[in-house]
Parts: structure tokens; C-alpha cells; sequence
């Protein structure tokens, strides 16, 4: 990228993250340069990777207080795969995603647009974590740039293509699928797609931490890979499209060494590779 200023995230233990500070992204920009955040080479080694020339994969942070981040389990699971990382902020994301060969919308909690529901309600207050999701997705689509959407960041990616949201599945399910578990409750695949070729049965547990939840009318131009037991949407995607979205965080497990969950984030690297 041109007229950028590197900086490198470093791990913190009191988040078990690796961090930048506001501060340095915004003494950055205040040279009127764009930020281009990475890890370091030993931090690929420690993680897994040892691959230095590779796609390279943007992900959009999450936050702590103070600080942009990415947590240990993601950083870890996304340098199994065998991408680079370039981590993104929620200002000059289009500068900040020159280049990439293949984006992840990770998961998060914060306001969406009304048009996401049905219900009536006005309750959006504009953030700047959704416009940087809105805008990311976006420029992938628009440079064919394959996108793996977790939790919220699927939910987003099924919005914008016409789908819809439950602001509180809890109204709708006896399921629990906001859980502090690591093991909440079962998924179904559904024959035939990508995801089932990825797991060596029918059904699995996973964890679940999300209150809204994509109604069952799957928006033109996606499949619906998998539900919970009450049918709710669990995962969806596009092959065509270079879209793939799942509601649990895989990356809890991937972490740990489970080969399928992983196999969620290879996904992405293999089509970031093309």
C-alpha cells in the first residue's frame, strides 16, 4: 500500500489479544497516512504459521478498552490457515484493504440498521464499527475478494444481501443461544454444501453467543448451510459468490486443534489463494 505507516499489534495478556492503542492509529492518521497494521514474523511462528509469503487476509478488529484487537483464538486459527494478516480499523478501511486477497467480518456487538428488522423499531444509533463492516463487505464483493463472516459479521454480510434479523431469538426458541458454554447446542448440516464436506458427521455441538439471530427466509443468491435444532440459521454462504458465513465462533475450537473447525478458516485461505 502507498502513503502508509506500519505498525505491528502486540500481544497483551490481560485481554489474550494482540493489540494496537487508539493513540497509535490516531497519531498515524495524523501524518495523513494510513495505517497498515500487522503482526510480526515471530509471532506467525509462535501461532503456527510459518509461511512468510502468503495471501493476505484483512480482518476487521474488534475492541478493548483503549485498543483495536484481535483475540488470541482468531489470530491463532487465521495463521493455521497459512494467510497473512492485515488488521483493519474503522478509519480508512478503503485505503486499508488495497491489495487483499480475502476478508473475515468477525463477530462483535454493536448497533445495526432498523432495515435489518421488521419490527418497526428505531433503534440504530450510527457507529463507526458497522459502517467500517458495511463498507469492508462492500469493496470485497465489489473486487471478488472471498469473505468469511462469524457471528455477527455473518449476519451483516445475509442483512445487506436482503435478509433479516430477530433482534431477540430467545422470544422465538427454548434453545439458548446467547451461552457462556463452550458447548451450548447442536447444529445440523445440511447435505451437499461446502461447510458438510468440512465435518465427519451430520451434527455437531458448538458454542453460541449471539441474542439476534437471521430468520429462516435465506436471502436470493445464498444457500443455507446448517440450522439448530430449532431450525434457526447456523450457516450460509455462496460457493459462487466466494461467501462464507457461520454463526458460532469456530475459532474457540480451531485453537484447541479441532481439524473441522479449522478447516472453516482454510476455506478461506484456499480461496484467498486463488
Amino acid at each position: 500500500m502507498k502513503n502508509t505507516i506500519r505498525l505491528f499489534a502486540a500481544y497483551m495478556p490481560k485481554f489474550n489479544a494482540y493489540c494496537v492503542s487508539d493513540k497509535q492509529v490516531s497519531d498515524a492518521i495524523a501524518t495523513g497516512k494510513t495505517p497498515e497494521i500487522l503482526l510480526k514474523d515471530e509471532d506467525y511462528t509462535a501461532l503456527g504459521n510459518k509461511s512468510l509469503k502468503a495471501p493476505v487476509v484483512g480482518f476487521l478488529m474488534c475492541r478493548e478498552s483503549g485498543y483495536y484487537s484481535i483475540d488470541y483464538n482468531y489470530a491463532k486459527s487465521i495463521a493455521q490457515s497459512g494467510v497473512k494478516l492485515r488488521l483493519l480499523t474503522y478509519e480508512k478501511t478503503v485505503q486499508q484493504m488495497m491489495g487483499l486477497n480475502g476478508l473475515i467480518l468477525p463477530g462483535g456487538s454493536f448497533s445495526s440498521p432498523d432495515y435489518f428488522y421488521e419490527d418497526g423499531k428505531e433503534e440504530y444509533k450510527p457507529n463507526s464499527r458497522y459502517e467500517a463492516y458495511q463498507t469492508a463487505f462492500i469493496i470485497a464483493r465489489q473486487h471478488n475478494i472471498p469473505i468469511l463472516g462469524i457471528c455477527a459479521g455473518a449476519q451483516i454480510m445475509a442483512c445487506i444481501l436482503g435478509g433479516q434479523l430477530d433482534r431477540d431469538v430467545k422470544q422465538h426458541t427454548n434453545i439458548i443461544h446467547k451461552s457462556p458454554l463452550h458447548l451450548a447446542h447442536w447444529v445440523s448440516l445440511l447435505p451437499g454444501n461446502p461447510l458438510s464436506k468440512m465435518f465427519h458427521s451430520k451434527s455437531f455441538l458448538t458454542n453460541s453467543r449471539h441474542r439476534e439471530a437471521l430468520k429462516s427466509n435465506i436471502p436470493s443468491g445464498l444457500d443455507l448451510y446448517a440450522v439448530a435444532e430449532d431450525g434457526i440459521p447456523e450457516a450460509w454462504g455462496s460457493e459462487e459468490k466466494k461467501l462464507l458465513c457461520v454463526q458460532w465462533h469456530p475459532e474457540d475450537f480451531a485453537a484447541e486443534g479441532n481439524f473441522s473447525m479449522q478447516e472453516i478458516y482454510n476455506w478461506l485461505a484456499r480461496k484467498a489463494a486463488e
